[in-house]
Parts: C-alpha cells; structure tokens; sequence
C-alpha cells in the first residue's frame, strides 16, 4: 500500500536533521507493531515535499505529500486516494511520530532509526522471489526462465502502461563458478524489480499522477560451451526524465571463476578505446555493416570499441556506438571468428577456441 518519489538530491540519511525538522532522510522501524521503511524528501522547484513508506517486504509504496500549513504528511495509496495523516519528528539518528487513520478514528505510533538511503529497498530485496520458473535450453544446456513481481500497471500512476516485465535466468548446475554466476544474475534481476518501484516513485515525484512511468529489464542466454556463457541483458522505461530509454548489454561470464570475462583484452590494446575504420578490421566492420544493408549516413555516424564485444558460435559481435540522435544506426556488426582471428591477442584466441 504506498507509492513515492525517489530522492533527487538527497543528503545521507544520516545527516544532522534538526529535531521536528523532518523532510528529509530514510529510516527503518515500526508503525504500531508492523515493520516499516521510510522515505521522506524536501519541497524542490515548486513541488512539495514528499516521501514514501512501505510495510514490510511489501513491493507497493505508499506516497507521502507534506502539507505546508500544517507540516502533516498526508498519506495517498497507489490510486492516489487520501488513506491517513502522519505527524512526525526526526532528528539524526530517530523518527518519531502519529499515523492517524482518514476519519481520525485510529491511531498508530511511529519509530524508526536513520538507515542509508540505498537501504531504503533492502527488506524488499531480502524477500524476493521469481513468481514463475520455466525451465529452457541453449546447446544441450539447460537453465530457467524467472519471472519477478513487480507493482503492475504502473502501480501509483494513472496514466502508467500495464505489463511492466522483469525477467532473469538462472542456469543449471551446481559448481561454485555457477553458483557464483547465479548469484550475480539474481542480484541484477532483483536490482531491476527495486529500479522499476524506485522508477514509479520518481516520475510521481517529478511529474505528477497523471503521467505513466514503466521499466522493464530481461536476461537472455545467448551463448554457453564449456568455458563461458554469454548473457544479454534488455532495458527499457520511462521514469520522467527528458527521454525514455531502451536498449540492450551483453557481458560474457567465465564458468571456471563465475566472474566477467575481460574480453577487453581478446583483440589489440590500441583497439580497445576505438577501432579505425581505416585499419583492417576497421574495414570489415565497415563492409560487414553496409552489407547488412545500413543507411550510407549511418556509416559515417558509427564506431565500434575493442572492449565492447562479446563471443557467440563461430562469430564475434561487435557492439555498435551511436549518438542518442542516430540510435537507430547502433545495430551490431558480427564477423566469423576466422575474419577477426589475425587481430585477436593470444587471450583472445585462446577464449574464442571454444566458440569456432
């Protein structure tokens, strides 16, 4: 039950708050007896202050809007309906305060002690779980599909799109390398489900109800031998700022460490900040990406980096660079590991082995 804003120039919560000067800070505690975490921020460029507060592990906040007469927080549910006031008072270490119900009828006391404002998600991310597991395979190899809750349809915001979709994988096997890897996959899938309510916050804060706030990230395996596996991973929202985004980052794992492969150092040190499109390789990608049937003004307009590659079966990818303005121009160039294999350093050769 709640929904926010997310901190737009925060101080650290634990910051000298002078005491009955609540507006900004994060704390954990209790309202009555049912655990709490709460957000609050000050008034900023015209809008009032506001904050936000969640029971529990719950994935829904609850909006907090001061009122400026009165110094009360009323407090708003996801359908921005008026359910209770809050009256509170914090000094560096403590909040303290009343929730009064609408008609004045309950009543709750509030104490909580000053957190970090990372922490503010940390009791919701210690009690995620997927809500679906479906069991796919890539080479033989087999991993699972985990749909994560998320608040739906914009939870908070009227004018939101529904389906908002988190999805993260998790491969079979039980080595520490995996184990590792899994671990690391969870935590970014889990970060995305705490981004997506952070997101809903934000536009609130910035934009109002009345506009519609969504992000949504997936993993995807990509690639998988013996020595790596290849994850894809695709974001895309809107959260108020000047521009939505969308877009995708491969990473290629080591399964003997779990860690992320430093395919930086696969081709030339000279290549890694940029590839001439002058130079041999150079002019594959450039070839490579006209046959692909590109525009001749996005050819002038791309480059490719040595550090932004990753490996798939019997080809390397090279990651596209655009401006914002040509986005449209970023679509990647992939080149048979026999072309690149002249340019590859011993490293890369020896990784990319297990991909011819």
């Amino acid at each position: 039950m709640i929904t926010l804003m997310m901190a737009a120039a925060a101080l650290s919560p634990l910051a000298a708050n002078a005491a009955g000067a609540c507006e900004q800070g994060t704390w954990r505690g209790t309202l009555g007896t049912t655990p709490v975490s709460v957000e609050l921020n000050p008034a900023d460029n015209g809008r009032p202050a506001m904050g936000r507060y969640y029971y529990r592990s719950s994935l829904g906040d609850l909006t907090l809007v001061r009122d400026a007469r009165t110094g009360d927080w009323q407090e708003l549910d996801a359908k921005e309906k008026p359910t209770g006031r809050l009256k509170l008072t914090c000094d560096a270490d403590t909040l303290r305060g009343e929730w009064r119900s609408v008609d004045g009828t309950k009543t709750s006391p509030i104490e909580a002690v000053a957190i970090k404002e990372r922490d503010y998600n940390a009791s919701r991310k210690a009690a995620l779980k997927p809500t679906s597991a479906k069991t796919a395979q890539i080479g033989g190899r087999r991993y699972e599909t985990l749909t994560l809750p998320v608040p739906g349809g914009g939870t908070g915001t009227r004018g939101a799109t529904s389906g908002p979709l988190q999805v993260g994988v998790r491969l079979a096997g039980t080595t520490p390398a995996l184990a590792t890897l899994n671990a690391t996959l969870w935590d970014k899938a889990a970060d995305a489900v705490l981004d997506h309510i952070d997101c809903l916050a934000q536009g609130r804060r910035e934009r109002g109800p009345e506009a519609g706030y969504e992000s949504s990230q997936t993993q995807k395996v990509v690639a998988w031998n013996t020595a790596f596996v290849v994850i894809d991973t695709w974001n895309e929202g809107y959260c108020g700022g000047a521009h939505p985004w969308h877009g995708n980052s491969v990473t290629t794992y080591r399964l003997d460490t779990g860690a992320e492969a430093d395919v930086a150092a696969w081709l030339r040190p000279d290549w890694r900040n940029e590839i001439p499109k002058d130079a041999r390789l150079g002019k594959l990608l450039v070839k490579a990406y006209a046959d692909n049937g590109e525009e001749a003004e996005c050819r002038d307009e791309v480059r490719w980096m040595g550090s932004s590659i990753h490996p798939e079966p019997k080809q390397l990818v090279f990651h596209t660079q655009a401006s914002y303005a040509m986005t449209p121009c970023a679509e990647d160039v992939a080149l048979p590991i026999d072309a690149v294999w002249p340019y590859l350093t011993p490293a890369g050769q020896q990784a990319l082995k297990t991909f011819r």
